[in-house]
């Protein structure tokens, strides 16, 4: 194997000079830059492929993800599907998170406390959705009454999500 490297520089070195003496100094620039172009085809076919995850675009299996492996995500999935129940759920479970949103969303986009700036918290997020997340008002206790469907949790949502 060694001789086969010798081989190919002793030929490139010869190919230079021959370009050189028939090109002079464009010549060489040329037959450098090709060589240059096949040295590194040659190295990119010889590096075996790294092993790790596959780019999304290849076929093949894809990584196994397990329900386990993201329990916030499964538990608000849980606190949104219950809330639709009973108002009492919305309120112990789901409600207490959209607060902490909307608090979280003051504070860094309108340097506003929730707290102690209420009635900028009611106007920026609106009457019609200000008694899903008022943190004055009592929670329900009752568990029949109806719950927040999903069309109004939406609207909340979006409308947390343009503050």
């Amino acid at each position: 194997m060694r001789g086969v490297w010798i081989a190919a520089v002793v030929g490139a070195a010869a190919g230079l000079a021959a370009c050189y003496l028939a090109g002079g100094a464009r010549g060489l620039v040329i037959a450098a830059t090709g060589l240059a172009v096949l040295a590194l085809l040659v190295m990119r076919a010889a590096i075996a492929p790294a092993a790790g995850p596959r780019p999304a675009g290849r076929k093949g299996k894809p990584p196994s993800v397990r329900e386990a492996d993201f329990p916030a995500y499964r538990k608000i999935a849980s606190d949104v599907a219950w809330a639709g129940s009973s108002r009492r759920h919305y309120d112990h479970a789901l409600r207490p998170l959209l607060r902490r949103l909307l608090g979280s969303l003051l504070a860094e986009r309108h340097r506003l406390d929730l707290a102690r700036h209420p009635n900028q918290a009611r106007l920026l997020v609106g009457e019609d959705l200000w008694p899903l997340v008022d943190p004055s008002r009592p929670p329900f206790e009752d568990g029949d009454a109806p719950g927040v469907d999903l069309a109004t949790l939406s609207r909340m949502v979006d409308r947390l999500e343009g503050l």
